[in-house]
């Protein structure tokens, strides 16, 4: 029972030690997401604005992602789950002998790492390209625009939370399946040769590639969608007889707004925060409201807020 506390206490004393290390990697990791997150996001309201190298907001948007991010495992599991369900009754019915003879070729061509390095390869390369590269369409100030690109990725970014939840899933799964190909190609190379280092390497670099994109992928596509909406821009200036705005940017110094005249003329609005007064009435889909005439109805309501 003795050996048994020292060996609990040899373990603790440990990992305290590391504690400070690990702390720092996910404090850096969690600002690195913040800032592509938020900078993405910015580049898509297309607000030109100066943040201090170790802003508070840049670790806030972390910590937002990595929610987001944690919370889509469930779906990855249950789709994990149906799928191997589905095909769980067609491979029991397969021959067990001709099972085997399949079992032992792709065994032996997956023994070699520099083939398995090469199909992580393609795949990543083909991924960032064809999928996740998709959403820089919409880094060109889309809320002054009177249309959006006619792309596939625009129906993705016009569809509900349901469906982005699900394409923002997909996206992990993709990263995940490079992830799984390199970390298999790390265990199969028993007798590394120059060449098998170099697609190894080249691997892990896609594989960052393919992380780095999550972020940048959930600022333009989801923290993008819902806005404030505020009953005026300056507590000295009453709105125009049918004019909307939202609040864009709460800065230190100045506050960023959208504002949605009648004619459907559109402008930022830049207003000096120590003479704002922010009342916020209403969470609105800022997309829907702009590109598919949404009202109210696609909307969130929230109680009347006063700063």
């Amino acid at each position: 029972m003795t050996e048994f506390w020292d060996k609990a206490g040899e373990m603790v004393g440990g990992l305290a030690a590391k504690w400070a290390g690990y702390a720092a990697v996910g404090t850096f990791l969690l600002y690195l997401f913040g800032y592509l997150a938020l900078r993405f996001q910015l580049s898509v309201y297309g607000i030109a604005t100066s943040i201090d190298a170790f802003d508070e907001k840049y670790l806030f948007a972390g910590c937002r992602f990595l929610v987001y991010l944690v919370s889509t495992i469930p779906s990855l599991l249950i789709v994990a789950l149906i799928l191997i369900a589905i095909g769980y009754l067609p491979y029991r019915l397969i021959p067990a002998g001709f099972r085997g003879r399949v079992k032992t070729r792709i065994g032996e061509w997956c023994a070699d790492p520099i083939r398995v390095a090469v199909v992580g390869i393609l795949f990543a390369v083909l991924f960032i390209q064809l999928v996740q590269r998709k959403c820089f369409a919409f880094v060109n100030n889309i809320l002054l625009t009177k249309s959006l690109p006619d792309i596939w990725i625009t129906n993705v970014l016009m569809s509900g939370e349901g469906r982005l939840a699900l394409y923002f899933s997909a996206l992990v799964a993709g990263t995940l399946i490079t992830g799984a190909i390199l970390l298999y190609a790390l265990r199969q190379e028993s007798a590394p040769t120059g060449l098998s280092r170099s697609s190894i390497w080249l691997l892990g670099f896609l594989f960052a590639v393919e992380v780095l994109f999550l972020p940048v992928n959930y600022g333009v596509l989801i923290s993008t969608q819902s806005l404030p909406r505020v009953a005026e821009v300056s507590a000295d200036k009453a709105p125009l007889a049918g004019s909307m705005s939202w609040l864009l940017w709460d800065g230190k110094d100045a506050l960023t707004y959208l504002v949605r005249d009648p004619g459907d003329q559109r402008m930022l609005l830049t207003v000096p925060a120590k003479d704002a007064r922010i009342r916020i009435v209403a969470y609105d889909n800022i997309l829907c409201v702009l590109f598919c005439g949404g009202t109210q109805d696609e909307t969130h309501s929230s109680p009347e807020a006063t700063k």
